[in-house]
């Protein structure tokens, strides 16, 4: 039903003929021209719609707005056929419905972006009509319209579930405005629940990742141990002498084993990392030692690439507290580094001390430097 009066759209400036309309466009009542094309405003100031000059809303310019769908339902025939059509010459795809029973009816047989309704409707109004179809179509940007305001309708209104809530009689450009604002929150909303869920799948894959590497590792472990007990065997000669040739086999199949087993340990370190779940058995130990133990292990490396490893000085009385296994694994990462990217015939220096209640271990490879630049993402 109409409400305070014949109210809805209204153009800036005196009611009459739209500003820019064409001359000699006939004024007849009932009846919407278009002279030159879409309109600039919509009058209702008098018996007759006229619409004005052509133009372009920014929000026919976005790619969001063209295909939206929006559902106006209004009782007043005049002002729900006008709506329909200044919004579809704005990108909208739209349906009208005359009462809240038809909207409900199309709403169970399609899906809308937009629910522009009047508030006062015989038979369901507004504020019932809100309530069912924010059950079916949770998503949907819903705005009321009315020409009978009060504070406690408002209220209800917005407590309801509407996005807005605007009075008649009102300008094409406000009501565009309020539509275009709330399909923007729609498409923000949208984006952050999908971004959440993103978030929500990366982490679970980052889980799975995690847990798969755990696994492998712990999995790759124990047939490790059993090559070292048999190689050890083997090289002790407990199972019979080796000739020459078998003898440099075992030992590069040793040399690759405990390849392998430095991968391991790295990977299970990255995971313990992520997890923050490291754990550190510390004991004495000695760094000399440690670093004799990461040489030798290395040695077929250094030995391929022909690059010599030295002491700098006799590693005595270098002892800490630490845990020797990651400690191993750090000191043999520096050194297999070092050897990589040293050249043919260049040395890498070796050196360990304490003094003062602290320990330093030094190594330097004599070909090459690590950039500047890139020493931040180190220390």
């Amino acid at each position: 039903m109409a409400e305070g009066g014949r109210g809805g759209p209204t153009a800036p400036g005196r009611s009459g003929a739209a500003p820019g309309a064409t001359r000699g466009s006939a004024a007849i009542p009932g009846v919407i021209l278009w002279p030159g094309g879409p309109a600039a405003a919509l009058i209702f100031g008098g018996p007759c719609v006229t619409m004005g000059t052509p133009r372009v809303s920014p929000s026919a310019s976005r790619g969001s707005m063209e295909r939206a769908r929006l559902l106006i339902v209004d009782d007043e025939e005049n002002l729900r056929t006008s709506l329909c059509q200044a919004f579809r010459t704005e990108g909208y795809e739209v349906t009208g419905a005359a009462d809240a029973q038809e909207a409900l009816t199309l709403i169970q047989g399609s899906n809308y972006d937009v629910l522009l309704s009047d508030f006062v409707m015989p038979g369901i109004d507004g504020l019932a009509l809100l309530e069912k179809a924010r059950v079916l179509l949770p998503e949907a940007v819903i705005i009321l319209m009315t020409g009978q305001a009060t504070v406690e309708s408002a209220i209800r209104a917005l407590k309801g579930g509407a996005y807005d809530y605007i009075l008649k009689p009102f300008k094409l450009d406000e009501i565009f405005h309020v539509v275009g604002r709330g399909l923007e929150q729609q498409r923000l909303r949208r984006e952050n629940l999908a971004l959440v869920e993103i978030n929500r799948r990366l982490t679970e894959i980052d889980q799975i990742k995690s847990d798969l590497l755990s696994a492998i590792t712990h999995e790759f472990r124990t047939p490790l141990t059993i090559i070292y007990g048999w190689m050890d065997l083997l090289l002790s000669g407990q199972l019979g002498a080796l000739s020459g040739g078998a003898r440099e086999s075992v030992e590069a199949i040793g040399h690759s084993a405990r390849r392998l087993g430095r991968l391991i340990a790295n990977l299970l370190a990255y995971v313990e990392f992520e997890r923050q779940e490291i754990v550190v058995q510390e004991q004495v130990v000695d760094l000399g030692e440690i670093l004799r133990t990461v040489v030798a292990q290395l040695s077929s490396e250094y030995a391929e690439k022909r690059v010599r490893v030295e002491f700098l000085r006799e590693v005595r009385w270098a002892s800490l507290r630490a845990d020797p296994e990651k400690l191993t694994l750090l000191f043999s990462n520096l050194v297999e580094n070092a050897i990589k990217f040293n050249r043919a015939g260049e040395r890498i220096l070796l050196e360990a001390w304490a003094a003062d209640g602290a320990a330093t271990v030094t190594i330097t490879n004599t070909h090459g430097r690590i950039p500047p630049e890139r020493l931040a993402r180190l220390f």
